[in-house]
């Protein structure tokens, strides 16, 4: 029960970040002022969000220790998750909303205005610079930090999170268009979430027939949709070593998604850059969605990694209490 009202809190928060942040963005004083600050700001803020990340992580003994002995496990797992979302996603994006690649109706106009800006926003670079700072804060947090460091790093990642919420929500005001891109996404940005949810769970099935650990278990322990700090808790009572593969695998998800979604943006479409996400897709890949792709997308990450966040604590115990 304290487990969903602390979900339910931080979703409030977030949401209420956002919507302030889209309010101010939107007052004519802040509309009609050049900020080109804003956008680098934004980066420095998440840049410093990852690294603390990473530190946490790399001073975390239950993720290096989990490296060596299920690692090839969690890998595997971790991949056919985000294929099949990513196909998932797709299938729907081209074949429900019946949507171009930038996540548009099809309209040669609305295309071609989008299009001058599109090569702007994915920026491979920057995925080095996120990548290494990942890298980087996980070697320090295992090797040079003290304890202490990696313990004030909590507080460090919740603060810059709030933050980046918050500038994200003044960039979709600022940009104008907030609630047209509501309207037009409508009922459909629902189902991103659910196609996210159908694509995991298939990938885990076909895992769950090549590892020994089974299907039952592998789709358990993909149902934390990159939430590694709840999967895993939810199934340490059910079994040690799938709560651990569902921590590592959850863990690599994030990992992954930073380094997937400007590919997946270009590459595939602005929609289908959500689906890797899974549950951060709310919070701490949100920037990075926004960066790789447009400010419309924001409601489609937004919203996806929302449901998903909410659905983590009714399909995991679910799931376990399958009876086979």
């Amino acid at each position: 029960m304290s487990t969903t009202m602390g979900t339910l809190v931080n979703l409030a928060i977030y949401v209420g970040l956002v919507v302030v942040g889209a309010v101010i963005g939107s007052r004519p004083f802040v509309r009609e002022r050049d900020l080109p600050w804003l956008g680098k700001f934004q980066f420095l803020a998440l840049i410093i969000l990852i690294t603390a990340l990473g530190v946490k992580l790399g001073a975390n003994d239950e993720v290096v220790s989990s490296l060596g002995s299920i690692g090839l496990s969690a890998l595997l797992l971790t991949v056919l998750a985000i294929a099949g979302s990513i196909l998932c996603v797709m299938l729907l994006r081209k074949f429900v909303l019946k949507l171009d690649h930038l996540g548009l109706p099809a309209s040669a106009q609305a295309q071609e205005e989008e299009c001058a800006g599109a090569a702007e926003k994915v920026d491979n670079s920057s995925t080095f610079i996120i990548v290494g700072a990942v890298i980087v804060g996980m070697l320090a947090g295992r090797f040079l930090f003290p304890p202490a460091v990696s313990e004030a790093c909590g507080p460090v990642i919740d603060f810059g999170l709030y933050l980046l919420l918050f500038l994200v929500g003044v960039d979709m005001g600022k940009q104008g268009g907030v609630w047209d891109s509501i309207r037009q996404a409508g009922f459909g940005v629902l189902l991103v979430p659910v196609a996210v949810v159908i694509g995991t769970f298939a990938g885990a099935v076909v895992a769950g027939l090549f590892l020994p650990m089974g299907v039952k278990d592998t789709v358990a322990a993909s149902a934390g949709f990159g939430w590694y700090s709840l999967a895993p808790t939810l199934l340490e009572g059910y079994s040690l070593s799938v709560s651990a593969v569902a921590f590592l695998s959850n863990v690599m998800r994030e990992i992954f998604s930073i380094l997937l979604v400007p590919v997946i943006a270009k590459k595939l479409g602005y929609v289908e850059a959500v689906a890797p996400c899974g549950a951060t897709a709310m919070d701490t890949l949100l920037p990075m969605v926004v960066g790789a792709t447009s400010e419309r997308i924001t409601i489609y990450s937004f919203v996806s990694g929302v449901v998903l966040s909410l659905a983590v604590p009714v399909l995991v115990p679910t799931i376990v209490a399958l009876p086979f």
